[in-house]
């Protein structure tokens, strides 16, 4: 069972004996369909039709116009494609019953979205779109700001109130808490790993804010630190090294756009980043338990209880980064013009794109800035909180915003707003330039999604992706890990023979698997009863050990010596993160290079 195919067909058989319902038809439909279109049927084609689901889910009625590529049943408005599943949801008329079969719900989801989020290579002609689309949106965006000037004036006065109780009235006095880093990537010189601390280029832009006497080099009483500052290379606007846009596998519909940043730019971006986080999530009056970066279980939360008492709604925002402008984002950081100064001199101004096009950007940034994130989920919540002030003819102040922020929440672009008031939302923020993703926008009937988490009534429907196409040998250590992991969150919803196959597959390749604790990282099998394979005992800490597979970074030689050495150093004292090496002068991590290792756990 390795082509997805495969698969598909047993989620179908899986999925019928748990809803008493005979895929036969439907597998006839599925292999028929994938002879003639290939595995598009199933990476595009299948995740559509849920996609039509989930729309007749919220409105309540399965529309004829739904799902066009499937014939309808004679005389009603549902497809014969999952008839025996959709008739647990839908009558005869498509109206959805009073009392929809969840377990149906799940399994028309579980089928159709199965490898939707596959990591695919997709075509050349869909690259040279998601380029040409790219270009598009970003020209595109000379025109926004011509929204309403009652929306902007509002926008602004809202930004002012909540960024000013964020950083206070000298956003000087912060200077010294800012602690830069690197991220684990490439950047858009190539430089990888140790080398990165060998600083050759610090643009002028960034040295009139940050210099690099104070964050390049470890300090200027060394004589190495001194010779490194004397020869660095300053460049002017016109000659910084651009970002580098480029296209990874995301979906076989379209694929991800990263725009890699250079390595002084992401070393600064790291820095601020680090900084206005913990003071967003958790210091903001107007903003702590409103705007989350690392708890995603707030939203999921509201998208499950909403889901039963359609309080609120999930919106999805499109293109969210490539959306958000500077002059939106200039706007929104008036009233602090030295973090204003801080962000944009941090910020690329050009990009390249794989066919050597250079355009100039007039996007704030797109994902690969540590900076997007943060800002781009900023413009969202104060712009909502700009159409609930203006809907209610209220003037911004904090007396007004404490009203207006509850039942609003952030993370990212994923966005609860209270459902009675999600239609002028939308067209207000679509009016201020940004996009809402209708096909996964919801609040009208009981599904939700947020976060990854999808629910109806209360109930968790949300499906089980494959990432990673199944494996040929364990030298594809993603290959494997995502095989292992697939099976286990299979056994979980109660998909078993389906599992049951794989964990052959997985130990035709890498050997017998143990079972192993849910909390384990290694490779192994869980199960309900949460029996533990043992191989040991460890004597210095007296309980049972394990020998087993765990999926480990690989390493190469990359020594780092004099100055950037003892730069590394500072910068990692005091630094929350995990644990360094002790060789982490000698060597650095691959990133995204993984092997097999047996380890004692």
């Amino acid at each position: 069972m390795k082509s997805l195919l495969e698969i598909t067909v047993s989620i179908l058989l899986d999925s019928g004996m748990q809803c008493g319902a005979n895929p036969n038809r439907d597998i006839l439909t599925v292999t028929r369909r994938v002879e003639h279109e290939g595995e598009s049927f199933l990476t595009i084609t299948l995740p559509s039709f849920s996609s039509a689901f989930e729309r007749a889910l919220d409105e309540g009625v399965w529309q004829p116009t739904l799902a066009p590529s499937f014939a309808r049943q004679s005389g009603r408005c549902l497809p014969r494609f999952l008839g025996g599943f959709t008739c647990q949801v839908f009558d005869s008329r498509g109206v959805i019953l009073d009392k929809p079969s969840i377990a149906a719900i799940r399994a028309i989801r579980q089928i159709c979205r199965t490898v939707s989020k596959l990591f695919l290579v997709c075509s050349a002609e869909r690259t040279r779109a998601a380029a040409n689309r790219f270009v598009e949106i970003d020209s595109g965006l000379r025109s926004c700001g011509g929204s309403p000037t009652q929306f902007s004036d509002t926008f602004s006065k809202v930004s002012s109130i909540v960024w000013t109780d964020l950083l206070g009235g000298d956003q000087c006095d912060h200077y010294a808490q800012l602690r830069p880093r690197h991220g684990p990537g490439t950047t858009a010189e190539g430089i990888r790993g140790n080398k990165k601390f060998l600083f050759t280029s610090w643009p002028s832009r960034l040295e009139s804010v940050f210099p690099f006497s104070e964050f390049g080099i470890s300090s200027i009483l060394n004589p190495d630190g001194f010779d490194r500052l004397l020869q660095v290379r300053m460049p002017a606007p016109r000659d910084e090294t651009p970002v580098k846009v480029c296209f990874v596998p995301k979906t076989a519909s379209k694929p991800r756009v990263i725009a890699i940043e250079p390595v002084a730019m992401q070393y600064m971006q790291q820095a601020i980043a680090d900084w206005i986080r913990p003071l967003i999530e958790s210091k903001g009056r107007f903003t702590a338990g409103h705007v989350n970066f690392r708890d995603q279980t707030v939203n999921s939360n509201f998208a499950r209880s909403s889901s039963i008492d359609g309080k609120y709604a999930t919106l999805d925002m499109s293109d969210a980064s490539d959306r958000v402008t500077c002059k939106q984002v200039s706007m929104m950081l008036k009233s602090v013009p030295d973090f204003r100064r801080y962000v944009f001199s941090t910020r690329s101004t050009r990009a390249t794109l794989p066919d050597g096009r250079l355009i100039h950007l007039r996007k704030f940034a797109s994902m690969g800035s540590a900076l997007c994130f943060p800002v781009e989920s900023m413009a969202f919540y104060i712009a909502i909180l700009s159409s609930r002030l203006i809907k209610r003819g209220l003037t911004p102040s904090p007396r007004s915003l404490r009203l207006v922020m509850n039942g609003v929440y952030v993370y990212g672009d994923d966005l609860i707003v209270p459902a009675d008031e999600a239609p002028t939302i939308v067209s207000d923020l679509e009016t201020f330039g940004f996009k809402i993703n209708s096909a996964k926008s919801f609040w009208t009937g009981k599904f939700r999604e947020s976060c990854g988490l999808d629910y109806y009534d209360g109930e968790d429907v949300t499906p089980v992706y494959l990432r990673q196409r199944i494996p040929n040998d364990r030298a594809d250590v993603h290959g494997v890990v995502s095989l292992v992991s697939f099976a286990n969150q299979l056994y979980w919803i109660g998909y078993w023979k389906t599992a049951r196959k794989l964990r052959l597959l997985a130990e035709k390749l890498v050997g017998v698997l143990p079972c192993i604790d849910t909390r384990t990282q290694a490779l192994g099998w869980q199960s309900f009863s949460n029996a533990l394979s043992t191989h040991g005992w460890d004597k210095n800490y007296q309980r049972l050990k394990s020998r087993l597979l765990v999926p480990v970074a690989i390493s190469r030689r990359d020594p780092l010596t004099g100055d950037a050495a003892l730069l590394k150093c500072w910068r990692l004292i005091g630094i929350p993160f995990s644990p360094v090496s002790l060789k982490h002068l000698l060597t650095s991590v691959r990133f995204g290079n993984l092997a097999l290792k047996r380890r004692w756990i």
